[in-house]
């Protein structure tokens, strides 16, 4: 599995970046450029999964300049996250994403998006580093359907969420 391993940390999913990135590279560029089904291309697919990574970490940030705001994460949020997940596997429940994170260049390169993603991912790593532990148990990051996650759900968020789009491009 791509994303195995502890997900205390982003750090750690760095190395699972790379397994991704060997995996597809015997996918010529214009076969990754190509719409999956009808749909996104698998570059899309990944593309969108590092504007995620990237709009999450800057909402974290954001929210986190004031820790006194932030509220405990519930018990009934701890089961929705899961339950979430467990409907969408199953393919029970279709969630669209935001548009913010559906606008692609018209160009894409799986360079500049491996580029960009670890650059992305050496921001998470920075930034948990420094985040005190109080702080990582409340709700940091507020998802729409789910609710306010704390540390450890948003980064597993993150990893369900590339498992995902990886199932939907088969890779």
């Amino acid at each position: 599995m791509i994303l195995a391993g502890s997900m205390r940390n982003s750090f750690s999913l760095t190395p699972h970046l790379r397994e991704l990135e060997k995996r597809i590279a015997h996918i010529s560029n214009s076969a990754l450029a190509q719409p999956f089904n009808n749909k996104w291309s698998i570059l899309q697919h990944l593309y969108h999964c590092w504007m995620v990574e990237r709009g999450v970490l800057a909402y974290i940030k954001l929210k986190t300049q004031d820790p006194n705001a932030l509220v405990r994460v519930s018990l009934k949020t701890k089961v929705r996250f899961y339950f979430f997940f467990a409907l969408l596997r199953l393919g029970w429940l279709r969630a669209k994403a935001p548009q913010v994170v559906q606008d692609f260049p018209n160009e894409m390169s799986r360079e500049d998006l491996f580029t960009q993603w670890y650059q992305t991912r050496e921001a998470w790593h920075i930034f948990l580093t420094d985040l005190q532990p109080e702080v990582a148990q409340k709700g940091i990051f507020k998802h729409i359907f789910i609710g306010r996650l704390n540390k450890f759900l948003t980064l597993k968020f993150l990893t369900y969420h590339l498992l995902h789009h990886l199932r939907l491009c088969k890779l």
